[in-house]
């Protein structure tokens, strides 16, 4: 991300700042795109098949399901691939008049599914080429009982690409709406920090509170806050180790009012959420809590990581020139990466005997993702901008402006400026041509060796 943030498209000539200000509303425009009407069955099926996929994975059949699961994620990455074709959106999108209008509901429900008929068939064909590989039959030997391990170890992957994908998104909230440039001294970063830390705290035990109460807790405050002492610990040394590692970074932004404000709002947006994950990792860890709004947790978490994993996906935002991700493609590619994320999380569940150590783990990795890329945000930001104000400071002084006073030669020889204002008339011009060498003696030059006869035979020695 840092390397995406810290450069100026060159295509546009947009500073980091800039392009980080335009990409906010790119997401907005991108989850209207997955929640169309037209294209609603399928995320009905995904959430049906994941469902039944993780139940077979609990009872046993971890290896059937992850074959599943890849299939169905390749069979929605080739569908994402073919959508640009109007024949392929014609089968996998609802018209926009539905002809079966005058038949029943439930009857017009069940019709609407056929637009998930081809991805399924892809589905199935890529299924039916992994078993001829890897099946017990298969080319390469019975190579089944690779793929749950293979499939859970991509839940890394996943945290990390949320982790980094949302907090780009955060950087651009933090560029939106900051104050002129104005040079000023480099300052002190205690008061920025001490207004950061109140809010953070007090929003984590606000948090804690209404966790605790959701879980039936029957405890005083004294109570609660003496035996969660751990988290509110962890709390601070997060706290104090996250702009211990971005100092230096806030420091060079304080010099400059837009960097400074940049720098206190990314900080504050990236440690509410490291806060938000250390406090999910805490409750799960020791808030019993009740299993249905686990699982509604669980769907929710999908669901956004899909939402930032479609929109990490592409160079800059999904409307880029140089895209991945488009309006034609966003819904399949994203159902592509959440069959892949649902299978991951089946089959670590069943590795970790709990989802909820497969969501404690994931949220670790991703708070872990934020830590890293505070200070590298900033920096590649602040130090991107001032990279390319510096290009243009200079490309202004080596180019002459129109304003440019003009260089003349005096009787003594020496440059001097005339002034821009002074007109000159053609007859002083003329003048001044016609009085040029009057005075000086136009003498023959001598000419080296004028006196030789040329007709003389030379004679060459070897």
């Amino acid at each position: 991300m840092e390397g995406e943030v810290g450069t100026t498209t060159a295509s546009d000539g947009m500073t980091p700042l800039q392009s980080l200000q335009q990409q906010e509303s790119s997401l907005l425009g991108l989850v209207r795109v997955l929640l169309r009407g037209k294209t609603l069955p399928h995320l009905v099926m995904i959430l049906l098949l994941s469902s039944g996929l993780h139940l077979l994975a609990m009872n046993g059949q971890r290896a059937f399901s992850a074959l599943v699961f890849l299939s169905l994620s390749c069979g929605y990455l080739f569908t994402g691939l073919l959508s640009g074709f109007d024949t392929v959106r014609r089968w996998t999108e609802l018209p926009d008049a539905d002809e079966s209008a005058e038949s029943g509901r439930t009857k017009r429900l069940l019709l609407s599914f056929r637009i998930c008929l081809f991805p399924l068939v892809l589905s199935l064909l890529f299924c039916s080429i992994l078993i001829g590989l890897i099946g017990g039959q298969g080319a390469l030997g019975d190579r089944m009982g690779l793929l749950p391990p293979l499939l859970s170890s991509c839940f890394v992957i996943w945290a990390v690409v949320q982790g980094r994908s949302f907090g780009r998104w955060l950087a651009s909230v933090a560029a939106s709406r900051l104050p002129l440039e104005e040079e000023r001294e480099m300052g002190s970063l205690r008061r920025s920090e001490t207004l950061s830390f109140v809010i953070v705290f007090l929003l984590a035990t606000t948090l804690l509170l209404v966790f605790e109460a959701l879980a039936g807790t029957a405890m005083s405050l004294g109570s609660i806050v003496v035996g969660n002492i751990g988290f509110f610990a962890a709390v601070i040394g997060l706290f104090l180790l996250a702009y211990r590692l971005a100092r230096q970074a806030r420091l060079q932004a304080s010099a400059r009012a837009d960097f400074s404000a940049f720098a206190n709002r990314w900080m504050l947006l990236s440690q509410l959420l490291i806060t938000w994950h250390f406090l999910t990792v805490w409750r799960h860890f020791s808030i019993n809590q009740n299993g249905g709004f686990i699982i509604i947790e669980e769907l929710v978490l999908m669901a956004f990581t899909i939402v930032m994993a479609i929109w990490g996906l592409t160079s800059r935002t999904y409307r880029s020139s140089f895209n991945l991700v488009n309006t034609e493609n966003a819904l399949p590619v994203g159902l592509a990466f959440g069959y892949a994320y649902a299978g991951s999380v089946a089959m670590l569940a069943t590795l970790l005997d709990d989802i909820k150590n497969v969501m404690m783990a994931g949220h670790l990795v991703v708070m872990m993702t934020f830590l890293w890329m505070q200070p590298r945000v900033l920096a590649a930001t602040i130090g991107g901008l001032q990279h390319a104000e510096n290009i243009r400071r200079i490309v202004d002084d080596a180019v002459p402006s129109e304003s440019e006073v003009a260089v003349e030669v005096d009787d003594s020889g020496e440059a001097t400026a005339s002034d821009p204002d002074e007109e000159t008339t053609p007859s002083e011009t003329t003048e001044e041509t016609e009085s040029i060498g009057e005075d000086v003696a136009w003498s023959e030059p001598e000419v080296l060796a004028s006196e030789v006869d040329w007709d003389d035979e030379i004679e060459l020695v070897d």
